[in-house]
C-alpha cells in the first residue's frame, strides 16, 4: 500500500472509531484496538483500553466530528503516526473548540489489518 492510500486508510479507521455505532458490533471495535492499547486524555490521565471501549459503546450514535490537518507519517515497518485536529460538531450542545490528536497504528504481521495501540488528545481553547 503506498503512502497516499495508507494515509486515507488510516483516516477512515480514525473516523470509524468516532462515527461508527459499535453497540451491536463490539467485536469490530475490539479488533481495532490493540490488546495493549492505552490513551492519554486531554488532562494527561492514562485511560485504559476497557474505559475507551466503554466510552465508545456508550457515546451518542448521532455524534459527529469534523477533521482537519490530517497527516500520516511512516515511522517504521508497519508503524504509522497519524496527527490531526478534530472538533465535535453534533450534537451542537456538546460542540467544543476541538483537540489536536496523535495516534500510533500498527499493521498486524502477515495481514492487511491495522490496530490502534496509542492515542493522545490535547484540547484547543
Amino acid at each position: 500500500m503506498d503512502i497516499l492510500n495508507l494515509g486515507e486508510h488510516i483516516r477512515i479507521l480514525e473516523e470509524l472509531l468516532l462515527h461508527q455505532d459499535f453497540r451491536h458490533s463490539q467485536e469490530q471495535l475490539e479488533a481495532l484496538l490493540a490488546p495493549e492499547f492505552r490513551e492519554v486524555d486531554p488532562r494527561g490521565n492514562n485511560v485504559s483500553r476497557e474505559n475507551v471501549i466503554r466510552w465508545l459503546l456508550a457515546k451518542d450514535p448521532g455524534s459527529r466530528w469534523e477533521y482537519a490537518d490530517f497527516e500520516v507519517r511512516e515511522l517504521g515497518d508497519n508503524l504509522v503516526l497519524a496527527t490531526y485536529f478534530a472538533r465535535q460538531i453534533l450534537p451542537e450542545a456538546q460542540s467544543s473548540g476541538g483537540a489536536r490528536h496523535c495516534s500510533l497504528w500498527r499493521q498486524q504481521p502477515g495481514t492487511t489489518s491495522w490496530q490502534l495501540f496509542f492515542h493522545q488528545s490535547t484540547k484547543v481553547a
